[in-house]
């Protein structure tokens, strides 16, 4: 039996942990290629952290009411039943989770790449080697893994507010003033560009997913979670006015590596100290994602509707052993199979969101079938939950009709999901 033993500031670990990796250093580059705008960019950051904060506040109330381990996937099932909540644990192991350890890995190796030369026929292997330490990091117990994500969090913490102070302190502005109008038009790519503003922020809901390992439930990760996103909310604001510090919106568009050129501008041969922190950050982040989303796996196959061999944890390091294993060979076939990280990180954030826009229309359907509609309380949290679909339905709908496949490609894995339910079900 596992000890409950994560406290409420691991919890905010793992969510602020899981939330930062990669989009802070890389996407405002193909942010400002849809939306070449400074006000543009600076507001997509903002309502990014405003949709994200929404959903917080609506989770935080579903965790309030659901205590057990899974976060959406325990959610999914309260609200919509089995297999929708099936199918999110599904695409969690297919897409989202697979998918984002593989793409956090292939920036790690790239930024890699510049501290320590190699050919580009070996990303790949040493990819799959960095997934095989990170899982061994997830194996020998909770603690040990509650000590990773503190350390790598802390550690990338106190970096990027040192690349936040050098850029905004030290740094010459390379921009003027501009008036909004000038700057701003309705035929921008809004939708594209939010994709990798919600890529960045996604991450938030984490602490949920290992709830039944903390000390205080029903308080400390819905605490966690808004915590954890108003933190990442200011940092990425933050960041986003100190790489407009110094450099111009076109300079950010033919960027490769932002975040490094962006320190340049101030210091000049500091590019490798930031390559290091990056290559630090999305390493650490990558293994928060190990830690976290095979607890879903265990969860559905201790409901059955999944393989029985993943419900076990370890008998002597009580981790879901046989889950972490099954979710980082995944990633690693992912490595392999994927080359672009922007189309990767599309491919994941578009079906991720689906799942949280069908959790908050879950939420609304409960209030509804319990007669809550009516409590001063949940009359606010409907309010949110308007909001956030909203947005977030305008979000997936624009992106799953572009020309874009990367964009919908994710949400056809949910058909095959649907056929292996029964499959097993039936079994």
């Amino acid at each position: 039996m596992q000890r409950k033993g994560l406290s409420l500031f691991a919890l905010v670990m793992i969510a602020i942990g899981s939330t930062i990796g990669s989009g802070v250093f890389k996407t405002p580059t193909t942010i400002a290629q849809d939306v070449p705008s400074i006000w543009g960019m600076h507001g997509l950051w903002i309502a990014g952290g405003l949709v994200s904060m929404i959903g917080a506040l609506v989770f935080a109330e579903l965790g309030r009411r659901f205590t057990n381990a899974g976060g959406v996937y325990s959610y999914l099932q309260n609200t919509w039943g089995t297999l929708p909540a099936f199918l999110y644990g599904w695409c969690l192991m297919t897409v989202v989770s697979s998918g984002t350890i593989a793409a956090l890995i292939v920036v790690f190796v790239d930024f890699s790449q510049k501290l320590i030369p190699f050919e580009d026929a070996h990303k790949g292997w040493i990819a799959a080697l960095s997934i095989v330490v990170l899982t061994l990091f997830n194996t020998f117990s909770l603690k040990s893994s509650e000590w990773f994500a503190n350390v790598a969090t802390i550690l990338k913490m106190l970096g990027i507010f040192g690349l936040i102070i050098l850029l905004l302190v030290w740094g010459q502005g390379a921009i003027e003033p501009v008036s909004v109008l000038e700057t701003v038009t309705p035929t921008m790519n809004w939708a594209g560009a939010f994709v990798g503003v919600l890529w960045s922020y996604t991450g938030w809901h984490y602490a949920s997913f290992v709830s039944g390992d903390a000390k205080n439930p029903q308080r400390d990760v819905p605490v966690a979670m808004i915590i954890g996103t108003l933190l990442v909310t200011a940092i990425y604001v933050l960041c986003n006015w100190g790489y407009l510090h110094v450099l111009s919106v076109d300079e950010i568009i033919n960027s490769k590596t932002l975040a490094a050129d962006a320190a340049e501008k101030v210091i000049p041969h500091s590019g490798w100290m930031v390559s290091l922190l990056i290559a630090l950050s999305v390493f650490g982040c990558a293994g928060l994602y190990v830690l976290a989303t095979p607890r879903i796996i265990q969860q559905m196959s201790k409901e059955g509707v999944f393989f029985s061999m993943f419900s076990k944890a370890h008998p002597q390091f009580g981790v879901p052993l046989n889950a972490i294993m099954l979710q980082s060979i995944w990633a690693i076939v992912l490595v392999f199979i994927w080359e672009g990280f922007e189309d990767l990180f599309t491919y994941v954030t578009i079906t991720e969101w689906f799942f949280l826009l069908l959790t908050c229309i879950g939420f609304v359907m409960m209030i509804f079938k319990n007669g809550e509609q009516k409590l001063p309380r949940n009359q606010i949290y409907l309010v949110l939950a308007a909001v956030f679909s909203v947005v977030v339905t305008w979000f997936i709908f624009k992106n799953a009709t572009s020309n874009n496949p990367a964009a919908y490609f994710g949400l056809l894995v949910i058909p095959v999901g649907i056929v292996f339910y029964y499959l097993m079900k039936r079994k």
